[in-house]
């Protein structure tokens, strides 16, 4: 019993075989030759090498994968896959990828989503531009379908059940944002608005008030009887007293003095 369980530890080890739960690429274990559980997802812009390295022992691929808002123009990392299915969604889906063109599968012979689901999905992703302008992207497209279409023994070419185009109107995360951030300075302003003008009113009586007051105080302080009026032009045949009358003095000639 012994010999057999470590012949059994032997031809494993010399087998190599591996399987992971699947996961973001970056977090899975290196040396997995298969995926199972869930799907193999690729998202954002990743370090090439390092991806590489974590996928090149894959060769069945039992959950799926996913490629999410990825810059890349062509998707190779698993051109040596052999099998890639998916019992619970589609085998394959491509979501926000705004460069993708190319799909690189040279090693699949097998690729099978869930029963009477799609096989590959694009969810508003670049590459359903690509297809429809590019030969290229068309050969690849090509390619896959009839992958799937030997997997699922279907003799429909481009069956409805291996692919679907999804494009969705999305109200962006941003917009909202900027809703929500125009509405409170617009908010704001109003309400500075309404403060800055009670505070003008208030300043506004304030002043009026002490204007009113240096005016009542300056009638208090005036004798009684003052007139401010113009000044008043005697009447005719009156004569104005001078303050001061001085005599006339006799201005005496030499010949006076003489006498």
């Amino acid at each position: 019993m012994l010999l057999l369980l470590s012949s059994l530890l032997i031809l494993q080890g010399v087998s190599g075989d591996k399987t992971c739960s699947g996961k973001e690429v970056q977090n899975l274990d290196n040396g997995c030759t298969k995926i199972d559980k869930s799907p193999l997802v690729f998202r954002g812009n990743l370090d090439e090498k390092m991806v590489r390295e974590k996928v090149q022992s894959i060769k069945y691929i039992a959950s799926g994968i996913e490629v999410i808002e990825t810059d890349l123009e062509t998707f190779d990392y698993l051109k040596h896959v052999e099998r890639i299915q998916n019992s619970n969604g589609p085998a394959m889906l491509f979501k926000k990828n705004k460069n993708l063109k190319r799909l690189n599968f040279t090693s699949l012979g097998e690729l099978k989503g869930k029963e009477k689901e799609k096989d590959i999905v694009f969810e508003n992703d670049n590459f359903v531009q690509a297809f429809s302008k590019e030969a290229d992207s068309f050969d690849d497209f090509m390619k896959l379908e009839l992958i799937a279409r030997k997997s699922h023994l279907r003799n429909k070419v481009c069956s409805n059940d291996f692919y679907q185009f999804i494009n969705k109107k999305e109200s962006s995360d941003s917009k909202t944002t900027w809703t929500i951030i125009i509405t409170i300075i617009a908010s704001f302003f109003a309400i500075a608005d309404v403060i800055l003008t009670w505070f003008c009113v208030k300043e506004c009586r304030a002043k009026k008030a002490r204007e009113e007051k240096k005016t009542n105080k300056m009638k208090t302080d005036v004798p009684v009887g003052t007139h401010f009026g113009p000044p008043q032009t005697p009447a005719s045949g009156t004569t104005t007293p001078s303050a001061t009358t001085t005599p006339s003095a006799t201005i005496k000639t030499p010949k006076d003095k003489c006498m």
